[in-house]
């Protein structure tokens, strides 16, 4: 393998580590914006206070308290026109709160209903960021939006201090984070006046006059070699697909031609040790050489034996630095496995329970000679195993944020086969079951099989807060109520401590004990209706009991 292609496999291996740090220090908050879109003082100041200067000063205290917490650079809310209504940074000079952002293409995309991931100088502050946004939904539908700002100056110092030169380029081919300060804000080729006037649209990269570098390929011993501002570098791009980001690498050819030189230098030496050393014991086998040359071959010796530690200290040295790699990778898969276990295993539990109800069942059947009733238990089990393979699907497509398919769904199908998966416990635990439902089908547009989750979910939750409870009375009423379509889910169990409602739909909040449940269900729940642009409440009723209420927007299915 010549030298240009052992750099390109090297670069390659730091390039896939360099990613792994970018996105890692991105993923690292994103979870900010989506966890304060549920908070309800965060909704009140977007309905109720926006007027109110105390209240607005009450959330950006909680803001700032947030962003210390998790390091961030800046948490702030904007109005559905874009205004920043609170802001972690509130005190300071360069506050956001009373500037407008509705130019800025995150904010565009939550509005929509689209997590907004945008990179850009702040137009207030000047600091270079990441943002990622999340649309706050209320009754009416999307009312804000919740940003948290990224700085990724860190980032950049730790690519300096490394003393190698890497850089990032969008899908405009301007460089925006670069080990090389004076490449930033500079592009690799030239800009037409169109994206030019769209990229000053946003104020991306604000009063920067996007120069473009002098940048241009050539060749160099069969090797294509990048120019810029007259220093030949060997480059090699990754491209980062989630962002429409390319990450650079360039190795000096001046390196290159120094590394070579070395090579061979090293390779003259050995041969002329090797010669040397021949030389001598053909010399020693003709005559007696004197002292003085027994010496030199002495020393000569313990030359080669320094060589040689330093190859063996080398070889040594990379394998440990393969190692490392082959360890960070291994510890990132592991992660990843340990994320979906705790879904799959909540998830699949409900499954796996009715199957062992339609066993018991076929065994009964089987023992009483009922032939021809043991089929539909064994089609049940089929059914269930289909569902768990949908199931693991469909946890892998939530881990990876994949987009829903979303088609016309008849509510009255998806509860149906949700109250099928949990008869066995319904009568199990001798449950009133009643349901009310139109006899004119009502359709909302969605993904059946998570409707159907989440409908298990809230009916195995309101069957396990009756377990002690001797009268058990399950309702579950479905209407159109102007251009939605409700659905309410009642039991009569002990209710909601009014201190924890706030926190049912967080991930791995729970009120039973830890064998029987992880937390998960609400958390999913909460997620897929917000997905499918509903809401989901939950409350006391008056007679006793919990009561959640589901609110989907109506969909009109058309006949040809």
């Amino acid at each position: 393998m010549s030298t240009a292609q052992e750099l390109r496999e090297t670069a390659k291996e730091r390039l896939s580590l360099y990613q792994g740090t970018l996105t890692g220090a991105l993923e690292k908050y994103r979870y900010l914006p989506f966890v304060l879109a549920g908070n309800e003082d965060i909704k009140q100041l977007l309905t109720t206070s926006q007027n109110d200067p105390y209240f607005s000063d009450t959330v950006s205290r909680s803001l700032a308290a947030t962003n210390n917490k998790a390091e961030s650079n800046v948490l702030y809310v904007m109005d559905s026109k874009g205004n920043t209504l609170a802001s972690s940074n509130w005190t300071e000079e360069n506050s956001f709160v009373g500037h407008n952002y509705s130019f800025r293409p995150y904010f565009t995309d939550a509005m929509q209903g689209k997590e907004g991931r945008f990179f850009a100088i702040g137009t207030v502050s000047g600091i270079p960021g990441f943002y990622m946004s999340h649309p706050v939904y209320g009754k009416s539908g999307i009312i804000g939006v919740v940003i948290v700002k990224v700085n990724l100056a860190p980032l950049q110092r730790q690519w300096r201090d490394g003393g190698e030169t890497v850089f990032i380029s969008d899908q405009n081919s301007v460089v925006f984070l670069s080990s090389r300060d004076d490449w930033l804000y500079k592009t690799l080729n030239p800009i037409s006046d169109e994206r030019m006037q769209q990229i000053q649209s946003v104020k991306q990269y604000g009063n920067s006059s996007l120069e473009q570098l002098a940048f241009r390929s050539s060749k160099l011993a069969g090797e294509t070699i990048t120019e810029i501002n007259k220093k030949k570098f060997l480059e090699t791009i990754w491209e980062i697909s989630n962002q429409n980001w390319n990450l650079h690498y360039l190795f000096p050819v001046d390196l290159i031609k120094e590394r070579q030189r070395t090579t061979t230098t090293i390779g003259a030496v050995l041969l002329i040790t090797i010669l040397v050393a021949a030389l001598f014991v053909r010399e020693r086998r003709q005559k007696q050489i004197s002292s003085r040359r027994a010496l030199e071959a002495e020393k000569i010796q313990i030359i080669n034996q320094q060589l040689e530690i330093e190859i063996d200290e080398h070889r040594r040295t990379e394998k440990e630095l393969r190692s490392a790699q082959d360890g960070l990778v291994q510890a990132g898969k592991l992660a990843a496995l340990g994320q979906m276990s705790a879904a799959i295993a909540h998830e699949i539990n409900q499954p796996i329970a009715a199957m062992r109800t339609f066993v018991a069942s076929a065994r009964l059947l089987l023992q009483r000679g009922r032939i021809e009733e043991l089929d539909n238990s064994l089609q049940n089990v089929s059914s269930l195993t289909e569902r768990m393979g949908s199931i693991t699907g469909q946890l892998k497509t939530f881990a990876r944020k994949a987009p829903i398919k979303l088609e016309p769904v008849e509510i009255k199908q998806a509860i149906s086969r949700a109250i099928a998966l949990i008869q066995p416990l319904i009568e199990s635990e001798n449950v009133d079951f009643n349901i009310d439902i139109p006899d004119s089908p009502l359709y909302v547009e969605g993904d059946e099989i998570r409707l159907e989750q989440v409908f298990v979910n809230l009916l195995r939750n309101a069957i396990d807060a009756m377990e002690t409870i001797d009268k058990k009375r399950l309702d579950v009423f479905i209407e159109q109520k102007n251009s939605n379509v409700i659905i309410r889910v009642r039991d009569t169990g002990t209710g909601l401590d009014d201190t924890i409602i706030d926190q049912l739909y967080d991930p791995f909040f729970t009120t039973k004990s830890n064998s029987e449940g992880l937390g998960l269900g609400l958390s999913i729940s909460y997620g897929i209706v917000q997905d499918l642009k509903g809401s989901i409440e939950a409350t006391n009723h008056s007679n006793g009991g919990a009561e959640f209420l589901i609110t989907f927007p109506s969909y009109k299915k058309t006949t040809d």
